[in-house]
C-alpha cells in the first residue's frame, strides 16, 4: 500500500510541482521526489522501531515485576503454610508469617505502581466472619507503615457501612459476584467515598490517593458456608490512578485464597480481650 501510494504521490504530484515551482528538469525531479520518498519510507521504518521498542520494554518490564512477585509470594505461602502445618506455632509465629505477606506484597506493588505503596491485613474485633455490622481491626501492616497505627486510629470504629471499600466488597461476597475486589484511584476527591480513617489525619486528608481492597474469601467454593468474608487485604498507593483491575487484583485474590484458611482459623479462636496477637519484633 506504501508503494502503491507513494508512486501514485511520485508521478501525480511531486515531479510535477518540483517541475512547475522550483524549475526542476523531469531527470532532478525524479531524484529529488524519489529522495523525499526514501526518506518519508525510512522515516516509517523508525517509528515502527521505536513503537515495537517501547513494547517490547514495556513487556519486559512487566515480565520482570509479576515474575518477582511470583517469587516472593511463594516465600510469603511458604512461610504461611509452614504455620499452618506446624500446631505447636504460637501467635507470634502467626503473626511474623503475616508480616512476611504485607512486606513482600508492599515490594510487589511498590514496582508496580512505582511509587510509595502500603499494605494492611483488617480482621473482625468479634465473631469469626465480617458482617454490615461489624467492626474490624488492623491485624497487621507492612513494617515502614507500622506508624499509622496511632491511638487515635485503634480507639476509632472501623465499621464496614463507614468504609466503602469494605461495604462494596461484602456486597460482592454477598452477591456472588465474580470480581470481589474493590479500587479507588482518586480518594481524596471523591465525594461519596467514605473512610473512618479519616478523623486519624488533618483536615481529613488520608496519606494516600488510591486504593486497592480485596475480602479475604475462597476463589472456589463448595457449599455458602464458604461463601463467609473473614476480613479484608488492604493496598494503598500515594500515587493517584496507581490500580489497574485486572492483573493487580488478580495478586490480592490469590493471596485473599491462599490465608483464608488461616486467617479463619485465628478468627474463630475465642478472644475475650478483642487484642490482636502481638506483633514479634
Amino acid at each position: 500500500w506504501f508503494i502503491t501510494a507513494g508512486l501514485g504521490i511520485l508521478t501525480s504530484v511531486l515531479i510535477p510541482f518540483g517541475e512547475e515551482v522550483w524549475k526542476w528538469n523531469y531527470v532532478n525531479a525524479l531524484k529529488y521526489t524519489a529522495l523525499i520518498f526514501f526518506i518519508v519510507y525510512l522515516l516509517r521504518f523508525v517509528v515502527i522501531a521505536l513503537k515495537e521498542s517501547i513494547k517490547y520494554f514495556h513487556s519486559v518490564y512487566q515480565e520482570s515485576v509479576y515474575g518477582e512477585a511470583i517469587i516472593l509470594l511463594k516465600h510469603s505461602f511458604a512461610e504461611a503454610h509452614f504455620y499452618r502445618k506446624t500446631p505447636e506455632f504460637n501467635n507470634e509465629d502467626f503473626m511474623r508469617s503475616m508480616i512476611v505477606f504485607c512486606n513482600n506484597l508492599k515490594k510487589i506493588y511498590d514496582r508496580i505502581t512505582k511509587v510509595d505503596c502500603s499494605v494492611s491485613i483488617k480482621v473482625p474485633v468479634k465473631g469469626s466472619r465480617v458482617d454490615a455490622q461489624t467492626l474490624l481491626k488492623n491485624l497487621t501492616r507492612d513494617k515502614d507503615h507500622v506508624s499509622r497505627d496511632t491511638k487515635i486510629y485503634e480507639s476509632t470504629n472501623h465499621t464496614i457501612l463507614g468504609n466503602s471499600a469494605f461495604s462494596n466488597c461484602l456486597d460482592s461476597v454477598l452477591k456472588g459476584n465474580k470480581e470481589k475486589f474493590y479500587i479507588n484511584n482518586d480518594v481524596n476527591q471523591e465525594k461519596n467515598y467514605l473512610n473512618s480513617s479519616k478523623v486519624c489525619y488533618n483536615d481529613g486528608i488520608l496519606p494516600y490517593n488510591s486504593e486497592l481492597v480485596h475480602p479475604i474469601v475462597p476463589l472456589k467454593t463448595v457449599d455458602n458456608k464458604n461463601f463467609d468474608c473473614h476480613g479484608f487485604i488492604c493496598v494503598d498507593s500515594t500515587k493517584s490512578n496507581a490500580f489497574q483491575s485486572k492483573y493487580d487484583s488478580a495478586i490480592l485474590e490469590g493471596v485473599a485464597d491462599g490465608i483464608y484458611d488461616i486467617i479463619e482459623q485465628l478468627n474463630s479462636q475465642p478472644n475475650v480481650n478483642n487484642s490482636k496477637p502481638k506483633i514479634p519484633n
